[in-house]
């Protein structure tokens, strides 16, 4: 009974998924009558509930009401919770079979992901050098922002293809268009924002026995590794952040490469 989902497709949409567990939902009345088969029946409800779930949490960007991003994070929360309860209850004392682990992984993977998403300029650049963001934040608190907003650290190079922005309203919200140009004005030499599943640091590497700096290391905020930060909040659920002034000019770094680590890989 544990491989009743062993031929799930992994890459589905989610008309596909939909068909495929609405045909496991007709097929599990045909369970053997005993204590694994009543528990299976009970365990289709909450299986399609963290399916669609998951599935639902990767649409969020289409919401464009106030309030309706939070109150779906709040109802995928709940939803997931109380799917995960039932199935950890059907299985009391017992290991959960592998399949019913990895959907309640994905389906908080999901949800943390939506929470933490926002957009990220990357450098189009050779080189790129931020000036402080005080214009710009005192443009952010006008336009009534209220997220955060990450950038170069003032005066710093910064190199093609580096994420050299990040920006999210509250609850993993994209930014406005006026928070959009605002951020695009104040840095000029980048792309078009494009959205991520949270902030990456990009972290300067150094080989001192070489000399200087080797790479810059592009991860996800949860990674810490050797090396210089390179960018630096500006503000935090709407509130400014002190940002040091630019340093005093020193010797020119010539580019290194820039190189992206972890499941954002390009």
């Amino acid at each position: 009974m544990n491989d009743h989902n062993a031929d799930t497709p992994k890459d589905l949409t989610w008309p596909m998924l939909l068909a495929h567990w609405t045909g496991v939902a007709k097929a599990s009345l045909a369970f053997p009558k005993n204590a694994e088969g009543d528990r299976w029946r009970s365990a289709v409800a909450p299986i399609i509930n963290l399916q669609a779930v998951t599935f639902a949490l990767a649409d969020l960007g289409k919401l464009s009401l106030p309030g309706e991003r939070a109150l779906a994070l709040d109802k995928a929360e709940l939803l997931i919770r109380g799917a995960t309860g039932t199935l950890h209850g059907l299985w009391k004392a017992e290991p959960l079979p592998a399949e019913l682990v990895t959907m309640m992984h994905d389906a908080g993977v999901a949800l943390r992901a939506a929470r933490s998403s926002g957009v990220e300029w990357r450098t189009t650049a050779d080189v790129l050098i931020a000036d402080h963001p005080g214009e710009l934040i005192e443009r952010l608190v006008q336009l009534g922002f209220a997220g955060d907003l990450f950038v170069p650290t003032p005066g710093v190079p910064l190199f093609r293809e580096s994420p050299a922005a990040f920006a999210r309203e509250p609850d993993g919200a994209r930014p406005d268009d006026h928070v959009i140009r605002a951020v695009k004005e104040f840095l000029i030499e980048v792309g078009r924002p494009e959205p991520v599943a949270g902030f990456r640091q990009v972290y300067r590497q150094f080989d001192f026995a070489r000399g200087g700096p080797v790479r810059d290391l592009v991860v996800g905020f949860d990674a810490l590794p050797a090396g210089q930060p390179l960018l630096v909040p500006a503000m935090q659920d709407g509130r400014p952040v002190a940002v040091t002034l630019p340093p005093r000019k020193g010797a020119e770094i010539e580019p290194i490469p820039v190189v992206f680590q972890g499941p954002s890989d390009d």
